[in-house]
């Protein structure tokens, strides 16, 4: 089983976790349940552009960068129970050895040829710049921050050429255009094997087959697998010594070096073989739907040319899980992180629900409401409070529930034993075809059969008149509970676990298997039983609608059609916005390059006096006339790191204008403390906040003055 690698640029969103992650976990879980060999890898992608280029924006070496998020997202995964056998680095040198096994594999056959390309070269920092160090102005759709190789705003590919008014991300300067030499995978070599494969796939989701043969029935181009860049996987092709391969290309390679070190690691060096190799075993790769034509055309097409690995099995990818309406996004800070999540909601509650909400045919939408909604209804009142009833029930009127004598049963409860061994073999079913969200709501409907089975059995009166009647209704009742719960555990296992404990059953790693939901145990004896869960109540409305972001001021110009306005480039980290504000009179220019200031990321941008403004700097301004940057120097402090107001992050309510930011009553006031900037909003009064404190300002203006 292998997983998209997460790119090491930033943390991990619920629209990842949902769109490659958990669905592996519980497929994997599943699967160890049906008896079967499995191995779980996962890695994080270290090399590209957008490392390089945070890294360049923080002052650290893309190491550091790749260092941070690999043990960041190796906690997040742990802390939702998403348990790989290795999550290795694309950065490590057994990965270094692979890819360049596969190269010398892919030259010495051929399917590999030298040609040009045409790139962008910057004079003032001296070399050939990826597309990703490129930005400029979108042709499409006018957006002035569009990256060389695609528009956020509008979602258009592009080349760096097409881009107006193309800037350096590194220096602002203008680029040159060059040509350049480097190595291409023959990948046109391959459009009619792909197709003849994929005639073979047909239990793949449509949505994966009708793309992929698109793709290829468009024409497949060769691809370059070099580029001219440091940071990356060397070259070991003579010639080709100053280049690093591509990581579209060495990121794939990821999935047997991770194989290949695990098996080394549990002392089996070729352990890998028999999964990977192996014409018996299957490798199901678990992807987003943005990663499509990698794994079923790219990746296939190089396990080809390399002749000795079999190819996919299944590509179960999955659509988006959007947030608000938008795709998730690191670059465009759409979302919520799973950490952030986590913070309030137990981790099976959240693979609960983002089991519940999976894309796996269409598009769903993250809503913290439904989410605490279906929690609370389907989990708790109705899982939750099924298995509490029977099993509290049982605890309270017998020390045992022994297995009732045929005769004794009636037909509702021989119809309840045949419903569960139905939905049990339906269950089966679609997991075994990874239609995991399927499976979830074939256990729901069960959940909901069994609440309905226990009120019509009503022990309750039963126990005063037949004690002997009333103890086969509670085995069955028991029998539905444990049934259910085995079915939970690749979904839950930490709740299941707990509750199989409770139903007086064992739960250890490795006991429980599918065969288990309809086998009929000789007796139960219940522990004393309490609520299995807790209900879920999530925090009040969030007041905080300002994405607020500590930026850095790196040039400054005369706005060319307003005397009082400056034209102003402000990093953030993962972008650079141009803001224009009436600063003029108040600081010179020199006075403003370097400052760290505070942004307002998702401020409506417009066009003032013909030139866009991306943002907006909050300012102090009082009665006399005066106005000071909320400035300080903030060491340690990352351009981008958010600005709280008070415990509230960012609500991700979309885009506000000038009348929404006076909502917030912004004002500067000297404390005890210093000055502090307090807003208030929905009757709460909330600091500027950094890092979990109150932010504490150096200002000389008058106490009280507004801050906009």
């Amino acid at each position: 089983m292998n997983c998209a690698l997460p790119y090491s640029n930033g943390s991990l969103h619920l629209g990842q976790i949902a769109g490659a992650y958990l669905g592996a976990d519980i497929f994997v879980r599943f699967n160890r349940m049906l008896g079967n060999e499995v191995m779980f890898i996962c890695g994080s992608d270290e090399h590209g552009t957008p490392i390089t280029i945070a890294a360049e924006k923080a002052g650290v070496s893309p190491k550091e960068i790749a260092d941070r998020y690999n043990q960041e997202h190796k906690n997040t995964f742990r802390s939702l129970g998403i348990d790989f056998d290795y999550f290795g680095r694309t950065s490590s040198p057994e990965h270094q050895l692979t890819v360049s096994e596969f190269v010398d594999a892919f030259f010495k056959k051929g399917y590999l040829a030298a040609g040009t390309m045409i790139s962008p070269f910057c004079p003032s920092c001296n070399r050939f710049m990826p597309d990703r160090y490129i930005e400029g102005t979108c042709p499409n759709c006018g957006y002035a921050g569009a990256r060389g190789d695609q528009c956020d705003n509008c979602g258009k590919t592009l080349d760096p050429q097409d881009l107006v008014n193309p800037r350096c991300v590194v220096c602002d300067g203008v680029p040159e255009f060059r040509e350049t030499q480097h190595l291409f995978f023959r990948l046109s070599l391959f459009a009619d094997p792909l197709l003849k494969w994929l005639g073979t796939k047909s239990w793949w989701r449509d949505n994966v087959l009708r793309f992929s043969r698109n793709f290829i029935e468009s024409g497949l181009k060769d691809r370059p697998i070099t580029r001219d860049i440091e940071w990356g996987v060397k070259v070991n092709i003579p010639g080709y010594d100053n280049k690093r391969i591509y990581v579209w290309f060495e990121a794939l390679i990821g999935y047997i070096t991770f194989a290949r070190t695990y098996s080394s690691m549990i002392g089996k060096p070729s352990y890998w073989e028999e999964f990977y190799k192996d014409p018996n075993s299957r490798t199901y790769y678990f992807i987003g739907k943005d990663n499509i034509p990698f794994h079923t055309i790219i990746w296939p097409a190089m396990l080809m040319a390399k002749g000795d690995i079999q190819l996919p099995y299944e590509v179960p990818a999955n659509e988006y899980l959007t947030f608000k309406g938008q795709k998730f996004s690191k670059s465009r800070n759409i979302g919520v992180t799973a950490d952030e999540v986590l913070k309030a909601v137990p981790k099976d509650y959240v693979r609960f629900f983002l089991a519940y909400s999976l894309p796996e045919q269409s598009d769903s939408d993250f809503n913290t409401d439904e989410m605490e909604d279906r929690i609370n209804s389907e989990l708790i009142g109705k899982y939750g409070n099924y298995v509490n009833r029977s099993a509290s029930f049982a605890a309270q009127h017998f020390q045992r529930i022994r297995k009732p004598d045929e005769s004794i049963l009636d037909q509702d409860d021989r119809q309840a034993l045949s419903e569960v061994g139905r939905v049990a073999e339906k269950y089966e079913e679609n997991l075994k075809s990874v239609m995991v969200k399927r499976a979830l709501f074939d256990w729901l409907d069960l959940v909901k059969y069994s609440n309905q089975y226990f009120n019509r059995a009503a022990p309750w009166s039963l126990i005063k008149t037949d004690r002997a009647r009333c103890e086969a209704k509670l085995y069955v009742s028991l029998h539905i509970a444990k049934a259910l719960t085995i079915m939970a555990y690749p979904y839950i296992p930490d709740s299941a676990t707990r509750i199989m404990s409770m139903l007086g059953l064992d739960a250890s790693v490795g006991k429980l298997t599918i065969n288990q939901i309809s086998e009929m145990l000789d007796e139960y004896r219940v522990r004393e039983s309490s609520p299995p869960f807790s209900p879920l109540k999530l925090e009040g409305e969030n007041p905080n609608g300002l994405d607020l972001r500590i930026g850095t001021i790196t040039d400054v110009r005369d706005h060319p059609n307003a005397d009082r306005l400056y034209v102003m480039s402000v990093s953030l980290g993962f972008r650079t916005a141009q803001i224009i504000a009436g600063l003029k009179g108040h600081y010179d220019k020199s006075e403003l390059v370097g400052r760290r200031v505070i942004v307002v990321n998702n401020m409506k941008w417009a066009k003032l006096r013909g030139e866009e403004s991306q943002g907006m700097l909050l300012a102090a301004a009082d009665d006399t006339g005066t106005v000071q940057l909320l400035s300080e120097k903030w060491d340690g402090v990352k351009d981008g790191e958010a600005v709280f107001l008070g415990d509230f992050p960012y609500n991700q309510k979309g885009k506000v204008e000038k009348d929404d930011i006076a909502g917030y009553n912004l004002k500067a006031r000297m404390t005890a403390d210093g000055w502090r900037v307090f807003a208030r909003k929905d009757e709460k009064e909330m600091p500027l906040s950094l890092g979990g404190a109150p932010i504490s300002f150096n200002l000389s203006v008058k106490d009280g003055a507004v801050v906009r």
